[in-house]
């Protein structure tokens, strides 16, 4: 899979803008990192006003929560699922109770298949946290000063980003998925648990610092738009150049594969039997060759021929193809694009296609492409065209009417045309004389309906 995303991203774009660091590397050449992503204006104006009443300092709500003597007020929101960090945050709040006597209460936000689980774990662990269910963000602008995010499994955290928004302190881990908030003097990251203890402390005993317009406007849509417009923009020299590289005759790729061998002690003794038998196989190939020299069997065009094959060697470092092996292909993007999709046709379209699309997207998946070729193969056997040989002469048919055509004329040689016009004339108009006129001349042994308004009529074909 991961071929296939660096094959497409090579071939059909041409800049590929990642919001953070922990993405995969698809296609380096084309990659670059920028946070694209916004804020909606509520928390915006959140922060502003917060600004004010800090810059204040006379509003005593706002000291009673955001003050550098106010009470604990430390909260967590996002999905109860332990891969948000969940259980991290339990172990550090625990470590910090234990380590530097920091008694906080955590208010949980949000809800999840784990929430229960959580609870029960906190419960355990004789932890202050109240599990609320779910809230909007901007219902707790002026509730608590502190948010903690443990999780690492984000690629860009837009809670983290809403909180700063909001001039509050975020306390979240060093990871490559915060790399752009660490620019806010209110975003507090750490390291190791006794960093998050150091940092927790200042938190509680200092206020946020009021965000700057800057900062503010770094955090808006506006902001962000204008981050996606210059990480987008591509220069014509820089577009000629890459296309000039990826049409080149000997443009190709080069793919670092996983090791084929992991374990070093067996990869040394697999490389050590490999160059034995290679050497073994260079002495055999030297002395065939000598002795195709010394023949005087062979024609000597021949003999020159065979003697430069055998003395070919094929010069691989083992220890290298083994440990880091890598694939190249030397083809541009674009082909090994078509080529791809190509082979992908021939193998979804093959009898064993169905196996593929299981793979890769579920038992659902391969049912409903059966249920649709089926769907498709009936649909085909109502419409298909039926042909009849009749003494010589060949007839292309559609359904039941042409049935009926055809055993009129058969049954009335002379004057079938104008029996076939009578009836169909008496079809148009209703008339009870096409069913007696279809009843008399439709008298084979097999019974078939033709039509809902006739009676099962029978057609016997040579």
């Amino acid at each position: 899979m991961r071929l296939l995303c660096s094959w497409m991203c090579r071939a059909h774009c041409h800049r590929v803008i990642k919001l953070s660091g922990t993405l995969q590397v698809l296609a380096p050449e084309k990659e670059l990192v920028e946070n694209v992503h916004g804020v909606r204006r509520t928390f915006l104006s959140v922060g502003e006003t917060l600004r004010q009443k800090l810059q204040n300092g006379k509003d005593k709500k706002v000291n009673d929560i955001f003050g550098p003597k106010a009470s604990p007020a430390v909260y967590f929101i996002g999905k109860m699922l332990w891969s948000k960090g969940i259980g991290s945050l339990m172990e550090l709040v625990k470590y910090a109770e234990e380590s530097a006597g920091l008694m906080i209460d955590v208010d949980m936000y949000g809800y999840g298949p784990d929430a229960e689980e959580a609870a029960s774990k906190a419960s355990r662990m004789n932890l202050t946290m109240k599990f609320h269910g779910p809230i909007d963000h901007a219902a707790l602008a002026e509730t608590h000063k502190i948010f903690i995010n443990p999780s690492t499994s984000e690629v860009l955290c837009t809670t983290v980003a809403e909180a700063l928004a909001m001039g509050k302190f975020a306390i979240v881990p060093s990871h490559p998925s915060n790399d752009f908030f660490a620019q806010f003097p209110n975003c507090l990251p750490y390291a190791s648990k006794e960093e998050f203890v150091a940092l927790l402390y200042f938190a509680l005993t200092h206020s946020p610092e009021p965000l700057t317009d800057d900062y503010l406007r770094a955090l808006s849509w506006e902001a962000a738009t204008e981050r996606f417009e210059a990480a987008g923009s591509i220069s014509t020299a820089e577009a000629e150049a890459l296309s000039s590289v990826l049409s080149a005759p000997e443009a190709g790729v080069e793919i670092s594969l996983p090791p084929l061998i992991e374990d070093e002690r067996r990869r040394k003794k697999v490389t050590r039997t490999l160059k034995k038998t290679r050497l073994r196989f260079r002495q055999f190939r030297s002395r065939l060759s000598q002795e195709v020299q010394e023949s005087k069997v062979l024609p000597k065009d021949l003999q020159h021929r065979v003697v430069s094959e055998l003395d070919k060697k094929l010069d691989i470092d083992l220890d290298t193809v083994l440990a880091s092996p890598k694939l190249r292909l030397k083809l541009s993007a674009a082909e090994l694009d078509k080529q791809l999709l190509e082979l992908y046709n021939k193998v979804s379209q093959s009898p064993s296609g169905d196996v593929l699309r299981v793979v890769g997207g579920g038992t659902d998946v391969g049912k409903q492409n059966l249920y649709l070729r089926r769907q498709a193969m009936r649909g085909r056997k109502l419409t298909q065209s039926r042909t009849f040989v009749d003494g010589g002469e060949v007839y292309e048919e559609d359904g039941a009417a042409g049935l009926v055509r055809l055993s009129l004329k058969r049954n009335f040689p002379q004057r079938g045309a104008e029996r076939t016009d009578m009836a169909l004339s008496h079809r148009k108009s209703g008339s009870n004389v096409r069913r007696k006129g279809l009843d008399m001349c439709l008298h084979a042994p097999i019974a078939t309906p033709f039509d809902p308004f006739l009676k099962p009529c029978s057609v016997k074909l040579k």
